[in-house]
């Protein structure tokens, strides 16, 4: 009888790279150690995944789901603000991967759930269609991303404070008043 295929084994694979990846960074992220961790052999890895690269990409996928999910859940657009930085400030070291896989975010061809989803959040709350607020949106996105990164960094204790105070300052005010980036 042939074995049977182990139909958990990428996820397996995934969730071992995860932790590596969280508990190391980019350092811990070795075929090897990922097939040691997920209690694999290391060609059963590259049969999954051809590369580092594709691991890595497989795994930014990962965690911008889990990410997304995160966000998804919030009560406002101040909370998903909030929850941002959380994640970022819990979880430096997957943000720091997500830096390889932004440009997924602003490709139009691309399924972009994130961005429909802020669209429809403030259609909800302020009206009209969603598409209204592409820019009010962008400028969250990129002004999240940047404190984003910065705090996903190590730093000195004031000054990640004041990026995330002033962020969330900021990000409220553009929320309170995202007309003045509609046509």
């Amino acid at each position: 009888m042939p074995p049977h295929a182990d139909l958990l084994l990428e996820e397996r694979i995934l969730k071992a790279a995860q932790r590596l990846w969280r508990t190391r960074g980019e350092r811990g992220l070795t075929l090897r150690a990922v097939a040691k961790e997920s209690g694999s052999t290391t060609p059963t890895v590259y049969k999954r995944f051809r590369n580092k690269e594709a691991l890595r990409k497989a795994l930014a996928e990962r965690i911008r789901s889990q990410m997304n999910e995160y966000l998804f859940a919030s009560q406002s657009l101040e909370d998903v603000c909030r929850r941002y930085l959380r994640f970022v400030e819990e979880h430096p070291h997957e943000y720091q991967l997500l830096l390889h896989a932004w440009s997924g975010v602003f490709n139009p061809e691309l399924p972009r759930p994130g961005r429909a989803w802020l669209l429809g959040q403030f259609a909800r709350r302020f009206g009209g269609q969603a598409e209204d607020y592409s820019r009010a949106v962008y400028a969250l996105l990129l002004l999240s991303h940047g404190s984003a990164t910065l705090l996903s960094i190590p730093g000195e204790k004031i000054a990640r404070k004041e990026v995330h105070r002033a962020f969330l300052e900021i990000a409220d005010r553009l929320i309170a008043n995202n007309q003045v980036l509609s046509d």
